[in-house]
């Protein structure tokens, strides 16, 4: 059970600091501009709508010319961005989301002072809605469902506590659910780093560094040391919060008390809601790792004899089944995996996505932005060095798109980070890692043997030219209204909805639910340790028979970039059966 008394003097000192705070700053009385008012200090946005507003300002949605992408826009309230104290809290803000690149981290795109003197940042927008409008609207969550929110909470967390950054202020409100129910932490407006705090760098006198009802104790006493521990405690609340409607204010009772089955949860929320940092747990992978085992316990104490009552009612009546269709598992980059054939590996449904690979990206140097040669003057021989790279490619993507003018090595890098992550998160085994699929494998997840290597007539989809409308993405006659393609080969006669790539899993997949193993990009597999590699699969610019061919290949230099190539990753499991990742 938590320190009760502990838990009381905590709601007093609450009391006194709300209190406090009447002689501290107050931005109640801004007024936010109107969205039409700020065309002309964003001359890059078409500014849609204002859609919240906080403590630290308000959040536009809005639409970035240049990129075509629907954005957030955050703006800080002009009296405050002119005390150094707020300025420098906001522009923290914008630098410590710029130094986290995850999946469940809302990412930031750019921030500065605008002309008219308003600090601002543009943010990743988030289609969906926050934690606490969720509760509002629903009430409590059912207890697998709040124990997966916290997780993926838990794990955002733990990539910023490893890079320095304590978040402070986690509650519902700050914590984004996309239209998929994916996590987004958000708002680390008083995050602070580690060696800061030591330093005493920034103060902000007067100003409420959390909010109250999910604050650590040690944060209310202005001076007070703060690490990654109060993170915790805030998880704590929140979690009691998602399952139980109610905040443990005072003498509060045990969630099991609250919640029907949720009796393994009451000694992790205990830990986790300590008074004293050093009586909580040590980390959040450690707190998540409690709820994972809470969780089982609850299910494992009665629920084995509810399965075999029904697989017995059901083998009586003749009704016995096994699915031939497993469910595809799925990573913390949202990419899905299924079997394809192949013992122990895992093929991704798609190809790597432009959000994945940035994701990758924002961890390394600026290796990846570099010049592309690539082919826009018609013809396939005539390559030209062009000032452009995978995030800013001479032809529109979004974020659904699949990463082009990436290298072989980059490839492989990618799955090095992806692995390290996952095996340090829990998602994955120890033994289990992420890797390019080997030609052998490529050939069986497109419906070859693994060892057929020449074109034999065999497409992804079928035996028969040209490919159906349906079949992928590949050199349709819409290419041809492109003046630089005006003479460029193409299937005649066919036309598909893309001129250049296509976001990934636009087209039916085959047999094994794989998308795009023909068409929109061609892919890098595994290679020998030294010279060229070789790509599988056609791509959005390939029209002759024996490229569109299943068994088709192109040795490739694995430094060499094209717009036609990007990826698709496996992952090997080290036994089979294993937790989803």
């Amino acid at each position: 059970m938590p320190d009760h008394s502990s838990r009381l003097s905590q709601i007093e000192v609450r009391d006194l600091y709300h209190a406090a705070l009447g002689a501290g700053l107050t931005t109640m009385n801004w007024v936010p501009p109107q969205p039409q008012d700020l065309a002309a200090v964003f001359p890059g946005y078409e500014i849609e709508a204002l859609i919240a507003r906080g403590g630290m300002g308000a959040v536009y949605r809005a639409r970035q010319l240049s990129l075509n992408r629907t954005v957030a826009i955050k703006l800080l309230p002009f009296d405050l961005g002119v005390r150094e104290d707020f300025a420098e809290r906001f522009r923290r803000e914008a630098t410590a989301l710029a130094r986290l690149s995850h999946p469940h981290i809302v990412g930031v795109h750019d921030f500065g002072q605008a002309d008219d003197g308003h600090y601002f940042m543009v943010m990743e927008f988030v289609e969906g809605s926050d934690l606490a409008a969720r509760l509002r609207h629903d009430g409590p969550l059912p207890p697998d469902e709040a124990l997966r929110i916290v997780r993926q909470v838990c794990e955002a967390l733990h990539y910023a506590h490893e890079r320095g950054v304590v978040h402070r202020d986690i509650k519902p409100a700050n914590i984004l659910l996309d239209a998929e129910g994916r996590v987004k932490v958000s708002d680390f407006g008083i995050a602070q780093f580690a060696h800061e705090e030591a330093a005493g760098n920034i103060t902000v006198t007067g100003s409420l560094l959390g909010t109250p009802d999910y604050t650590a104790p040690e944060q209310l006493v202005l001076l007070g040391a703060v690490d990654h521990r109060a993170d915790i405690f805030s998880v704590g609340v929140m979690l009691y919060e998602l399952l139980t409607g109610q905040l443990p204010r005072g003498v509060f009772r045990p969630v099991s008390e609250l919640v029907p089955g949720a009796r393994g949860l009451d000694a992790v929320l205990a830990r986790a809601m300590q008074s004293e940092p050093g009586r909580r747990y040590a980390g959040v992978l450690e707190l998540s790792a409690g709820l994972v085992n809470a969780g089982a316990g609850e299910r494992g104490g009665r629920g084995w004899w509810v399965a075999w009552v029904v697989a017995l009612a059901l083998f009586s009546t003749g009704l016995w089944w096994w699915p031939r269709d497993v469910p595809p598992l799925t990573n913390s980059l949202g990419l899905s995996f299924v079997t394809a054939g192949t013992d122990g590996v895992l093929f991704c449904t798609t190809e790597t996505r432009v959000r994945d690979f940035d994701a990758f990206a924002r961890t390394r140097s600026a290796m990846f932005e570099v010049p592309v040669y690539v082919n826009y003057d018609g013809t396939r021989e005539g390559w030209v060095l062009k000032d452009a790279s995978w995030r800013s490619p001479t032809f529109p993507q979004t974020a659904d798109h699949p990463v082009v003018a990436v290298t072989h090595l980059e490839a492989v890098e990618f799955c090095t980070w992806l692995t390290q992550y996952e095996r340090a998160s829990g998602r994955i085994g120890a033994a289990d890692r992420y890797r390019l699929p080997s030609d052998a494998e490529w050939n069986i997840a497109v419906g070859l043997h693994a060892d057929a290597h020449d074109p034999a007539g065999v497409y992804p989809w079928g035996t028969s030219y040209p490919p159906p409308a349906d079949a992928g993405n590949y050199a349709s006659e819409e290419l041809r209204e492109e003046s630089a393609f005006a003479q460029f080969p193409v299937i005649a006669g066919r036309r598909d909805a893309h001129l250049f790539t296509a976001p990934v899993g636009s087209y039916p997949p085959n047999r094994y639910q794989l998308h795009d193993m023909g068409g929109n990009v061609a892919e890098w597999v595994q290679g020998a340790d030294s010279g060229p590699v070789v790509i599988r699969g056609a791509n959005w610019w390939e029209s002759r028979t024996d490229a569109l061919d299943a068994g088709h290949r192109v040795a490739l230099a694995r430094m060499g970039r094209s717009f036609c190539v990007g990826f698709r990753i496996v992952l090997e499991r080290a036994s089979a059966g294993g937790d989803k990742p």
